[in-house]
């Protein structure tokens, strides 16, 4: 069997049936998705990291891609977060994972982080949900129900063609199956406020490295474009699904984050860090989608 291949199981958590894809082994890398679809929608990225000595251990979060829903009174990004803390309880995980977590995945990333930081070795966020931009009017349409609606258009022109199929074969059953618990987390995404916790996971000296799209017009960075850990935010080039149309470049990405990630673990037991003479750790960070210009470009792209 080919180790990069992904699988399927089902994994019950505390009663709740979790669907869960696999692939590869190694170092544990939790992959945490986006509003309205699953780990499907990504696969043809996430599995590319695997190459790199990784297992990755992607869910389909509570109430999408066949997972069973929280109670209704209980959607809080808390919740999600306690979720897939006890997910890696009951799998075994023996080692703190590297977490990277999109849009709504990454507010969850961030509740994780702050519930369990024993489970998570870094944080990549991309487009992570907790700035709480919607209280701000940063977004194109303030009605948080036209913009999950809008969600299925957010991807450049270009793109639609290879990207459009996947997401609706995750989308359109989610949304029918769990119509209002789709509705109540796509208000979440556009409220909760995260930037406290994540500047204290940063204080803590988590390595957390958050990279933003300059075209990305359903989540801005909000409040969370004044957290910054031991680099700057990175702004890349592309809208809010980006990675979903260009899995080898978002895969390339990953890679050369966790590779920053592991630099700053060596900082931190006081090992020697070993660059290019004249480098920094940034410039571990790949040219493929960072805008030209790293710093100032951010906050152009606030409400």
């Amino acid at each position: 069997m080919n180790p990069g291949r992904p699988s399927w199981q089902t994994v019950d958590v505390d009663g709740a049936s979790i669907r869960v894809m696999t692939a590869g082994t190694g170092d544990p890398l939790l992959f945490l998705h986006g509003w309205g679809l699953s780990p499907r929608a990504y696969a043809a990225g996430i599995t590319r990291l695997t190459a790199a000595g990784l297992q990755v251990i992607a869910p389909s979060l509570p109430g999408f891609g066949g997972s069973a829903g929280p109670a209704l009174r209980s959607i809080d990004i808390a919740t999600y977060g306690q979720l897939v803390g006890r997910l890696l309880d009951v799998l075994a995980v023996e080692h703190p994972a590297f977490v990277v977590g999109h849009s709504f995945g990454g507010g969850v990333a961030i509740s994780l982080a702050t519930q369990r930081p024993e489970r998570v070795r870094s944080l990549t966020l991309l487009n992570s949900v907790g700035g709480a931009p919607g209280s701000r009017s940063g977004l194109v349409d303030a009605s948080w129900l036209r913009w999950m609606l809008g969600t299925v258009t957010e991807l450049s022109p270009r793109d639609l063609a290879r990207s459009t199929p996947a997401m609706l074969r995750d989308l359109v059953p989610n949304l029918l199956r769990k119509p209002i618990t789709c509705a109540l987390t796509a208000r979440l995404a556009l409220t909760v406020d995260l930037s406290g916790a994540a500047a204290d996971l940063v204080a803590s000296g988590m390595p957390v490295l958050f990279f933003w799209g300059d075209d990305d017009k359903l989540i801005l960075p909000g409040a969370l474009a004044d957290v910054r850990g031991a680099l700057p935010n990175e702004v890349v080039q592309g809208r809010h699904g980006w990675l979903l149309s260009k899995p080898e470049e978002f895969a390339s990405l990953v890679r050369d984050a966790l590779v920053v990630h592991a630099m700053l673990e060596r900082k931190r037991r006081g090992q020697a860090l070993v660059l290019p003479h004249g480098s920094t750790l940034a410039d571990l960070i790949p040219p493929e989608r960072r805008h030209a210009t790293r710093q100032g470009r951010l906050r152009r792209v606030l409400p």
